[in-house]
């Protein structure tokens, strides 16, 4: 708290209350990330406008991987509905559809790396098909969208993340926030590409605060 500048008491309240919901190592990972002035101070509003820019990153990447996720689902339940003949769902599985289970409801019990496990056994053929634009790197892609999710799960600090996993852009390996998201775009289906787009790049927009200001360099454009 001594390094930190307050403009107001208000602030210092707020300040005060998040170190008791956060902790306070949570922000001296913030504070020691952006760095302190010449006379070892930070004002409270920039690590406070860091934190909130990368909230709002975090929540809207979830809602679209989580539709990226029933983009899946969907597609493994037309394929079984389908009589899809090279469909792997395993023998759990098998067994309780053989017993009178529904499809939606054994990949509803499925978490993000159990359905990427059944999306291992297509066929090229079928990846091709659920995955039109994409090429031998399919399934590292999908991993890398799988560590995404679970480092926004964990509220970890995207901006921050240095354990991303390899995707490839363009046949080109990279591992940052940025092209992990254009990994995403170029995964999830035509119908949300543009809505995902839009989405984080409007992230800057802090529409409740007026005086919102982030640090040079850190927005997330794609």
């Amino acid at each position: 708290m001594k390094k930190l500048i307050f403009s107001n008491a208000q602030e210092e309240e707020r300040c005060s209350k998040y170190l008791d919901l956060k902790g306070v190592a949570y922000h001296v990972v913030l504070i020691n990330f952006i760095g302190l002035d010449d006379d070892g101070k930070i004002k409270y509003k920039t690590v406070s406008d860091l934190y909130k820019y990368d909230k709002r990153l975090r929540n809207r990447l979830y809602k679209f991987i989580s539709a990226f996720e029933e983009q899946i689902r969907a597609f493994i339940a037309n394929s079984h509905n389908h009589g899809l003949s090279t469909l792997k769902l395993g023998e759990s599985i098998k067994a309780n559809l053989k017993n009178g289970s529904n499809i939606a409801f054994e990949l509803e019990d499925l978490d993000f790396g159990q359905l990427i496990q059944i999306v291992e056994k297509f066929t090229d053929k079928d990846l091709k098909r659920m995955f039109p634009n994409s090429d031998e790197y399919v399934i590292q892609n999908l991993r890398a969208i799988k560590e995404l999710r679970n480092a926004i799960s964990h509220h970890r600090i995207l901006l921050m993340y240095d354990d991303y996993e390899t995707c490839y852009i363009n046949g080109e390996e990279k591992n940052d926030l940025t092209n992990n998201i254009k990994n995403l775009v170029n995964m999830i289906s035509d119908y949300y590409k543009k809505f995902l787009i839009e989405s984080v790049n409007d992230a800057i927009n802090d529409k409740r605060d007026v005086n919102f200001k982030l640090l040079d360099n850190l927005e997330i454009k794609i």
